[in-house]
Order: C-alpha cells, then sequence, then structure tokens
C-alpha cells in the first residue's frame, strides 16, 4: 500500500486539534477523490479536480498524500472498509461477531457475509484501477499489493473461524485460505451481478454454501 503522510501527534491541545483537522482534511480528500474515480476514472480525474471537490487547494492534496497515486490507495482503503475511520479491517465490528460465535459454521458464515460485502462495496473502484493499469502501468504495484493484503487478511478469517482442527480430514489451513482467496473477491462479485443478475445476499448465501462445504465436507 502505498504510504500515506501523515501529521506529526500533537502534544498539546492546539497541537491535537491540529492533528484531527488534518486527519478530517485527509479523510474529505479521499472520499471526494472516490466518488471522482467512479464517476470518472482515474486518469480522467486530476489532483485538481479532486481539490475543487474535496473543497481545498491542490497544494493541500499533494502535501497530504504526495501523489496521485496514493490518493487513488487511500480511496481503495476507504471503498473497502466502506468509511474513513482508522480501525483495521480485523477489528471491525462483522470480525468480532463473528468471533464471539462457539460453532465453526457459523463463525465461518460470519466471516464469508463480511468478506463478501467488502468485496462487493469495493468491486466498482477495482474495476476502475484495473482498467487504468491498462494505460497507466504505475498502478500495476497497487493491484498486486491489494491482491497481496487481501490473501493475508483472508487467511487470518479462515484460521479465526475455523483453525485447523475443524477442517474436514486431508484439508489444511493453507488450502482452505487458498479456496476463500479464490472465490471471495470483486472480479467474481462483479460478475454474479452482471452476468447472472445476483444480488449481494445471494451471492454471500452460495459463497456460505460453497464454503461449507469445502471445509467440512457436508451439504
Amino acid at each position: 500500500m502505498t504510504s500515506v503522510r501523515s501529521p506529526v501527534k500533537g502534544r498539546t491541545e492546539a497541537g491535537r486539534r491540529r492533528e484531527q483537522r488534518a486527519l478530517q482534511t485527509r479523510a474529505n480528500i479521499a472520499e471526494a477523490a472516490l466518488r471522482l474515480f467512479l464517476e470518472r476514472g482515474y486518469i480522467a480525474t486530476t489532483v485538481d479536480t479532486i481539490a475543487a471537490e474535496a473543497g481545498v487547494a491542490p497544494a493541500t492534496v499533494y502535501q497530504a498524500f504526495g501523489t496521485k497515486q496514493a490518493v487513488l490507495a487511500h480511496a481503495l482503503d476507504t471503498a473497502i472498509t466502506g468509511d474513513t475511520q482508522p480501525i483495521p479491517l480485523l477489528e471491525r465490528d462483522w470480525v468480532q461477531a463473528a468471533r464471539r460465535q462457539k460453532d465453526p459454521r457459523r463463525r465461518l458464515a460470519g466471516v464469508v457475509r463480511g468478506a463478501a460485502e467488502v468485496a462487493a462495496q469495493s468491486a466498482a473502484l477495482k474495476d476502475v484501477i484495473r482498467d487504468a493499469s491498462a494505460v497507466d502501468p504505475a498502478l500495476g504495484p497497487l493491484i498486486r499489493q491489494d491482491h497481496e493484503r487481501r490473501r493475508q487478511t483472508q487467511r487470518a478469517l479462515v484460521e479465526l473461524a475455523v483453525g485447523s482442527d475443524a477442517l474436514r480430514r486431508g484439508l489444511s489451513i493453507e488450502e482452505a485460505a487458498e479456496a476463500f482467496f479464490l472465490v471471495v473477491h470483486s472480479g467474481n462479485y462483479q460478475l454474479a451481478v452482471d452476468q447472472l443478475g445476483w444480488d449481494l445476499g445471494r451471492w454471500q448465501n452460495w459463497l456460505v454454501g460453497v464454503l461449507t462445504r469445502e471445509f467440512f465436507g457436508v451439504k
């Protein structure tokens, strides 16, 4: 993930207020950029238009992020989590709710549904990024980083949900995590919506069924 320039943490009340304003400014810029990337595409969206949409000067965008690519990376984070709150995905409420389930099948269903929603809400922007990468090869690393981050996150979700003891005989955690990675992603969601006319709920139910059978060997 492209690094974002963080403000120096304030040790005084005035410093903390400045820090909070800087964080809010970055959040506003990321949200404005996300809207524009989805409406116009990445290539057609300039730093100047992002600044105008966010109500700041272009210099403020550069000061906060450094490059348009870094703005895109932060906008992708916003699309993935659904907000600009600095809460890691694995600490989100839906993950904690799944963790509290005692039955591994219920835990799996919880993480599958949550991960599927993440895939759905980031699908449109990921399409934009893939299209733009054909023109701007510099976006290639961002795509690869996103794949690797998703793989690591989903492996952690599989470990949280089932561990190694609950899996059917002959299936390792690594194989289970690979299966999760292959089916729970935005491209599959977009395919189900565009080609099959499914909605999010139907896709979530299908995923729960597929992965329950794959992980536990039950119908």
